[in-house]
């Protein structure tokens, strides 16, 4: 790998996705970054949707710290048959892993996700992406090389720092190749950093600054290395691209990387309009309110406002609401959007410099698609998990559809029944504004319990005081739920009729007007997720 100082942009994917699809693990994912100087609380946030068709549940993980037990291998290859070996000494870590009912079934890895390590290293991949022909017939993705679902876990168990968790991924990929086109963050305290990774050994790997915010879909983003302070490349990246004729030079005739390894063959409105929408919310003096495909949305870009966590939650969840585009208020079937319904996972991760490494992340955790479902929080400083969110399903269950035992299935259920033209009003609209309010004061609540745990001397009491309040959090996030799935299923079962013509009760003549389904009603109190008053943890 090449070490200098300086970069930015981009643009990607379905045309080419036929050429690398058997390679590819994941199918579709949008990310979001907010520096610490332009968010809300000057924490540093990075989000990602990880998006894929089907039902394929997950859990909440802490793997616990282990000292000294050299010989340990994780798997590299989407096969797991090529492994490689990690330190003997290995860090704490939250993860979000496949259920083993899942991975059996489908024959997966654990794909851990997102990941926050006891020193505040977190780290989220993949968004898919995908690189142009010239650029993968040049330098090939290997069969065998790094995939999605084994980097995340085996990057952050290993990493003090991000800068060592971006060196610890680029030398993977040095020594076994990579399988397949990603986009990842890896971030401490101190910085941030954003990995393209294009074809078989080529990447580039970038430090975002703490004054810009970053949406995008599937697609890469980075023009110039110029454009950023610092940077790590593959030894070949340019001359590679130059010696096989595929080069595209920009400005004072530096390589554009965006058209090199990307470029307008690449583009398609399921990734790009992704990146407009946030783009067009975050900043919409600058961007402009109708989509545009020929636009180059820029990486990086500075907010209209300060942004909170519970913004990018929000944007997490957009459907071009109050567009054209809209496919809830238009019936269009062709709009891919943020907030999909396919979203398996979501989190947002909140990393403060002012705290102790060991309590610095926050990870605001949907299992199941957020659109009509709730961020939890998780730290890492976490012992445990909740058996609602931490259970894992057993490999002979993974036909069972369990909304008793497993958030997954829960927030799945819930959501297919409240998503689309015919349910988000009625039935959508009263759940979302319900997670809003009881997610507004898990927001308020995790902010004072963080303050008051870090007054606190004793770790092992700071530790079960901070567990504590998100366990209890999850399990009435998770009770809450299932009167919410009970609630919908009573309601559609009430109002199913495929009669949809008003009629006169006496008479029975029809009147030519359309029924209109009522509004569900949820007779819930959003304020049980105030800061509990009964969480009491002696420091010692």
């Amino acid at each position: 790998m090449v070490l200098k100082f300086m970069s930015k942009k981009f643009i990607v994917l379905f045309f080419c996705g036929l050429l690398i699809c058997s390679m590819q693990a994941s199918a579709a994912c949008t990310a979001i970054y907010v520096g610490s100087d332009v968010s809300a609380d000057g924490s540093t946030i990075f989000a990602r949707s990880n998006d894929n068709q089907g039902v394929k549940a997950n859990q909440i993980t802490v793997t616990p710290r282990v000292e000294n037990e050299s010989g340990r291998t994780m798997p590299v290859s989407i096969d797991g048959s090529v492994k490689t070996e990690i330190p003997a000494t290995t860090y704490k870590y939250t993860a979000t892993p496949y259920m083993n009912s899942t991975r059996t079934s489908n024959d997966l890895l654990q794909d851990a996700a997102v990941c926050s390590n006891e020193y505040g290293v977190s780290m989220s991949m993949s968004v898919t992406a995908f690189p142009n022909k010239a650029a993968l017939e040049a330098d090939p993705l290997v069969k065998n090389g790094i995939c999605e679902d084994a980097a995340t876990d085996l990057v952050i168990c290993q990493s003090k720092s991000a800068r060592e968790g971006v060196e610890v991924l680029l030398g993977i990929i040095d020594k076994y190749g990579s399988s397949e086109s990603n986009i990842a963050f890896i971030a401490d305290q101190k910085e941030i950093w954003y990995v393209e990774m294009y074809t078989g050994h080529q990447y580039v790997a970038v430090k975002l600054p703490s004054d810009k915010v970053s949406v995008f879909g599937n697609e890469y983003s980075l023009e110039y290395l110029s454009d950023y302070e610092d940077n790590i490349t593959s030894k070949d990246l340019f001359s590679l691209a130059e010696q096989k004729g595929f080069a595209v030079h920009g400005k004072n005739n530096e390589i554009n990387l965006l058209d090199t390894y990307s470029g307008n063959e690449t583009i398609t409105n399921y990734s790009h309009m992704r990146t407009w929408i946030g783009h067009q919310i975050l900043s919409p003096s600058k961007f402009s309110a109708d989509y545009n495909p020929n636009t180059t949305y820029p990486l990086c870009f500075e907010p209209d406002k300060k942004v909170s966590a519970e913004d990018v939650c929000q944007l997490m969840r957009n459907r071009y609401e109050g567009t054209k585009y809209s496919p809830d208020e238009t019936g269009r079937k062709d709009m891919r959007v943020i907030g999909s319904d396919t979203t398996m996972s979501a989190h947002v991760v909140q990393i403060f410099s002012n705290l102790p490494a060991e309590m610095a992340c926050i990870n605001w955790i949907s299992s199941g698609p957020p659109v009509y479902g709730v961020f939890i929080p998780v730290s890492n400083d976490c012992i445990n998990i909740s058996d609602a969110y931490g259970a894992d399903q057993p490999a002979g269950d993974g036909n069972k559809f369990d909304t008793d035992k497993y958030a997954y299935y829960l927030f799945k259920d819930i959501c297919t029944r409240c998503v689309g033209p015919d349910n988000y009003k009625s039935y959508g609209k009263p759940v979302q504004e319900y997670w809003k309010n009881a997610e507004s004061n898990m927001f308020d609540g995790m902010s004072q319990v963080i303050a008051n745990a870090a007054k606190m001397n004793d770790s092992a009491s700071r530790a079960k005081y901070i567990t504590s309040y998100c366990n209890d959090m999850q399990n009435k996030v998770f009770e809450d739920g299932k009167l919410i799935l009970n609630n919908l299923t009573w309601s559609q079962g009430d109002n199913s009729n495929t009669f949809k013509i008003e009629r006169n009760p006496e008479t029975h003549q029809m009147t030519g007007k359309e029924v209109t389904i009522p509004t569900m009603e949820l007779k819930l109190d959003a304020s049980v997720f105030e800061l509990p008053q009964l969480i009491e943890v002696e420091d010692s």
